[in-house]
């Protein structure tokens, strides 16, 4: 549900931009500013729904999302839709660690790891129709996507009746935090950390945002274009992805973080040299193969070494480190922008960067233990 929030939004950046005479440089900020909140209160969450149980937290949250999110649309001023932004991103920031959090509580070993799968398999499908549904909206429209956060608010109210979750075990804050800090110091769990971040200030640094910034000023000007060339790089995920328990049971958590990230920084570089824009679906299956395997291998080695009474955190310091690549990543890419403000080449060198990153990653990937 919290994906609405950023790739139903992503092709319709460059109408928002337009509609309200926003810089390229700053555009970004509608996507970063969703992710904020997230790196602020997604650890709380995760305590919180350690201590109460998941669906006290899932539910408010979903209802501040749908509503905060449903205003956006009522919005013509830049910074009145950012302050928007933000406040439907606090909602949605526990939607993403929770919900991996109740696979960890549901299942264990190796069907976790085709839950694992199947969840992100389902996450990029939505990430591949959405995009589409967005690219539409915008084309009546840039506020139009803003109406699909209503949809958190129903499924709120289905949960309210519905939904039944494990029990959670009450638990002494002071051991509960001592444990806590000794869990994230582990190696495993502070490099995944590491990785993430990185993994999505690649994402949404480089091919996420800017992809359709390429496709306009070299080709053609269509969000609908945008919608269905980004789509590809989600469908890709997705497919790769519900085959991700397969895949890992004859190979290490190291050797498929080398792949992914090779993948990546091949792709990233692709993209400049794409002579029309169907080329450029080529860097996206190559990049989407990649993410596809990346995402729930993370998600895997987090919960095989978090503790089982403190899963809630230790997964939502994870997704922290996620909405702090998704809020980083947009504002480098701007930096780097700036920096080449006067260069017609300007968007190629986010990509470059974004390659770099990538080679960066994978030699930190494999500083992890082997298993």
């Amino acid at each position: 549900m919290a994906i609405l929030g950023i790739v139903a939004v992503t092709p319709a950046l460059t109408e928002i931009s337009n509609s309200l005479n926003i810089p390229k440089d700053r555009i970004g900020l509608v996507v970063s500013m969703f992710a904020l909140p997230g790196i602020i209160f997604t650890p709380v969450y995760g305590f919180l729904a350690d201590k109460y149980g998941r669906k006290k937290v899932i539910v408010p949250s979903l209802f501040v999302f749908g509503i905060f999110g449903t205003l956006t649309f009522f919005v013509n001023d830049f910074n009145f839709l950012l302050i928007l932004r933000f406040l439907s991103g606090t909602g949605a920031a526990s939607l993403g660690a929770l919900n991996v959090t109740l696979i960890g509580d549901f299942f264990s070993d190796a069907d976790r790891k085709k839950v694992l799968g199947y969840n992100n398999g389902v996450l990029n499908l939505g990430t591949t129709v959405i995009p589409l549904l967005g690219g539409f909206l915008a084309k009546i429209s840039w506020n139009y996507v803003f109406i699909l956060p209503s949809l958190a608010v129903l499924l709120g109210m289905w949960m309210i009746f519905s939904f039944k979750e494990p029990e959670i075990t009450s638990r002494k804050s002071l051991n509960y935090f001592r444990e806590f800090i000794k869990a994230i110091k582990e190696k495993t769990i502070f490099l995944v950390y590491i990785i993430n971040i990185l993994t999505y200030i690649i994402f949404f640094g480089s091919i996420w945002n800017y992809t359709s910034f390429i496709i306009e000023k070299n080709f053609v000007s269509s969000t609908v274009v945008n919608a269905v060339v980004i789509s590809s790089l989600s469908f890709t995920a997705a497919v790769t992805s519900m085959f991700y328990g397969k895949i890992s049971a004859g190979t290490g958590h190291r050797k498929l973080f080398a792949f992914v990230f090779l993948m990546n920084a091949i792709a990233l570089v692709l993209v400049n040299f794409a002579s029309s824009w169907y080329m450029l679906f080529i860097p996206m299956v190559i990049f989407g193969v990649g993410f596809g395997l990346n995402l729930p291998n993370m998600q895997a080695l987090i919960i095989k070494h978090s503790p089982e009474n403190q899963r809630g955190s230790i997964v939502s310091i994870n997704r922290t480190c996620t909405l702090l690549g998704q809020f980083t990543g947009p504002l480098i890419s701007g930096l780097v922008l700036y920096m080449f403000s006067n260069s017609i080449e300007r968007y190629s060198y986010i990509f470059y960067f974004g390659s770099a990153l990538s080679l960066l990653t994978l030699i930190i990937s494999q500083f992890l233990d082997k298993e």
